[in-house]
């Protein structure tokens, strides 16, 4: 079967691996099972759907340049999502909440760990870059988005993601907004998916490492 029959609404391969990730979210805030048990199926999930629609992502993955630019802006995602705890400019208590794998025995809390920073790492910034800068940033220009070329910037288009991709983090909509401001700057400024899918990887890996190190799980 070609791509153009197989992906014959192209929008599908980008959306379908972040709609199979919210489904699984609804899912766990529903209380359907524990976080534990569903968050690695969800991850499988979503690696199985972007599988399904490598084929036609690809071409949109092929320019790799910008990357050193990329992880650089990732560090600095770091501190915007931190900073406002370590600052004391939000009264939040960090340590409650989220996703706390301690509460498990030690067997468990390994294997929750590790499927916890390996979904967060590999599998979420490619399905994130792919929804709202390789599809959303694009289509909101011209929903025929795969003529847009990848960095092509106008104002509603750029607003319109930076919002969104802040109240998708809920009660840190706020770093969300600016996390999503830089993530925009390197599209723009490389052209380049893969080097999005770098700087939202270095975030999270730093900020796994920051949650294992405190314990201000809330983060998760």
């Amino acid at each position: 079967m070609s791509d153009k029959n197989q992906f014959r609404h192209p929008m599908a391969a980008y959306v379908a691996p972040f709609v199979t990730y919210l489904v699984f979210l609804m899912m766990e805030q529903a209380g359907v099972a524990s976080v534990f048990v569903l968050y690695p199926i969800k991850t499988l999930a979503v690696v199985a759907v972007l599988v399904w629609a490598w084929r036609c992502v690809r071409e949109d993955l092929r320019e790799r340049r910008g990357l050193m630019f990329g992880a650089l802006i990732g560090i600095l995602a770091l501190g915007i999502w931190i900073g406002p705890e370590l600052l004391k400019i939000t009264k939040t208590d960090f340590t409650v909440g989220g996703f706390n794998p301690t509460t498990l025995d030690a067997p468990r809390s390994t294997l929750a760990i590790i499927s916890r920073v390996a979904g967060a790492v590999l599998v979420v910034p490619i399905m994130e870059e792919l929804f709202w800068r390789g599809w959303m940033i694009r289509w909101l220009i011209k929903p025929d988005f795969r003529s847009v070329p990848l960095g092509a910037f106008t104002w509603e288009s750029f607003g319109i993601t930076v919002l969104m991709f802040g109240i998708e983090h809920n009660m840190l909509w706020h770093v969300g907004m600016i996390t999503g401001v830089l993530y925009n700057w390197i599209l723009y400024r490389t052209k380049s998916l893969w080097a999005c899918i770098l700087a939202h990887a270095v975030t999270n890996l730093l900020l796994a490492i920051y949650i294992l190190t405190t314990g201000k799980w809330c983060y998760w």
